[in-house]
């Protein structure tokens, strides 16, 4: 985790998720006298796409995350370039895109340029990262603000979609030279443990840089110390 520290400060909030799959892979692998954590999260250096501010539209499709079927999202993403965490231990099949496994592709899903995977990273407010901005309706450099919700199935807005380390399209770039990519992903599935899909739970809470009122904003949940 090493690597981790030194390429930014994560504020509380990122802190206790970061932790928590720290605790979360060594619960699950306790019969495993080697920490693997290590094996599973890597800096990726190059493009990736940044959805910690999209939403996403359903599909309609299935699709396979770690051996279990979802509903698939599809969220429209910027693609930057610099740092990010990849997890090498995902893995899937079915939905738009077909199988995908980022140890085998860790550059890109098909490793070509016309693809991209959908990578995590931290922006605070003090950053600017494209966004759609709903009141213009248009893509544009804005200040991330992240926030918490309660997951709640009743709405798509408080429900989410998880984009780590899923396969994306590259499909139109902005008069402005934002980038843009088709993320595929499930929804309510949660990004923690690396190694094995859980569908979240109402009441958890997510953080997402997504507007309020985004459909399946794209989260990361708090881990939880009991999920099964």
């Amino acid at each position: 985790m090493k690597k981790l520290v030194k390429y930014f400060i994560v504020p509380l909030t990122i802190l206790i998720v970061i932790m928590g799959i720290i605790h979360l892979v060594g619960n699950q692998e306790q019969h495993n006298k080697e920490t693997q954590v290590e094996k599973v999260l890597q800096i990726h250096k190059g493009k990736f796409a940044f959805c910690g501010a999209s939403g996403a539209i359903p599909t309609g499709k299935k699709i396979i995350v770690q051996g279990r079927v979802f509903d698939e999202g599809c969220a429209i993403c910027p693609v930057l370039e610099g740092p990010s965490i990849a997890n090498l231990a995902m893995w899937g099949d079915k939905g738009t895109w077909g199988k995908f496994n980022v140890k085998e592709n860790p550059q890109t899903p098909d490793g070509t340029e016309n693809t991209v995977w959908s990578f995590f990273w931290f922006f605070d407010s003090t950053d600017v990262v494209p966004q759609f901005n709903p009141e213009t309706k248009e893509w544009e450099w804005m200040h991330p603000k992240n926030r918490k919700f309660k997951i709640d199935f009743s709405a798509s807005s408080t429900s989410m979609s998880n984009m780590f380390a899923m396969p994306g399209v590259i499909f139109d770039t902005t008069e402005t030279g934002i980038i843009l990519a088709k993320c595929y992903g499930p929804l309510n599935e949660a990004a923690v443990p690396l190694r094995k899909a859980l569908r979240v739970r109402k009441g958890w809470t997510s953080v997402t840089a997504a507007k309020e009122g985004a459909p399946y904003p794209v989260g990361t949940p708090i881990p939880q110390m009991n999920i099964e």
